[in-house]
């Protein structure tokens, strides 16, 4: 039997805050003159996004790249696109409160991957200063899910086995790639599945 959890670990985009929203998408792609699911595809799994979510090139960078291929030719366009996109996006309260609730009784961690402008993103706009014990971001580390060493540095700056670490992330190899570690893994599916899933690992909510 594993121990009970010493640290929580979770993933911020799609399970803090809901980034991708189909119909929102769909919308966008039928204004940009995109197939059906291509906008999160050149998004998300470009081979610019790899690169950006390690650090390798610059959020800037990313998007002057990849606007030609989204019908952009301007800064204007492109301000204009990431503001329709991500613009009236809310970080879930709920989840908030949950980070909140376990910080004194578990250690907390954020990794995420992300370009190099989330760490201020996070603080300036969506307000999350001293939310998490741990913050990791790929693209200022240089490393991102689900390379298994990025799970390795997140427990080493949480200073906890992996066996008594919960991970929590939307996307399922993600969570297969850290059970490679010995981690414990959650894969997101809400809030609501989410509160007692950590409670059968005896992770105390209230």
């Amino acid at each position: 039997m594993a121990p009970s959890p010493q640290a929580v670990i979770f993933d911020f985009g799609g399970v803090m805050a809901q980034f991708y929203r189909p119909d929102r998408f769909r919308l966008l792609e039928t204004r940009l003159g995109l197939d059906g699911g291509r906008l999160p595809e050149i998004l998300w799994r470009s081979p610019e996004w790899r690169q950006a979510e390690i650090g390798a090139i610059t959020d800037g960078e990313y998007w002057r790249r990849i606007a030609p291929r989204l019908g952009l030719h301007t800064p204007e366009a492109i301000r204009g696109l990431q503001e329709a996109l991500f613009g009236d996006v809310e970080v879930d309260g709920r989840m908030v409160a949950l980070v909140r609730g376990l910080r004194g009784r578990v250690r907390t961690g954020l990794l995420s991957n992300a370009s190099d402008v989330w760490s201020r993103l996070m603080h300036e706009r969506y307000h999350l200063d001293g939310l998490f014990d741990v913050e990791v971001i790929s693209a200022l580390v240089g490393l991102a899910k689900p390379d298994p060493a990025i799970y390795r540095l997140a427990l080493g700056w949480l200073g906890t086995p992996p066996d008594a670490t919960v991970f929590v992330d939307d996307y399922a190899p993600n969570v297969e790639a850290a059970a490679t570690q010995g981690i414990q893994g959650i894969h997101f599916a809400g809030y609501e599945a989410l509160v007692p899933a950590l409670e059968a690992l005896w992770v105390a909510l209230t």
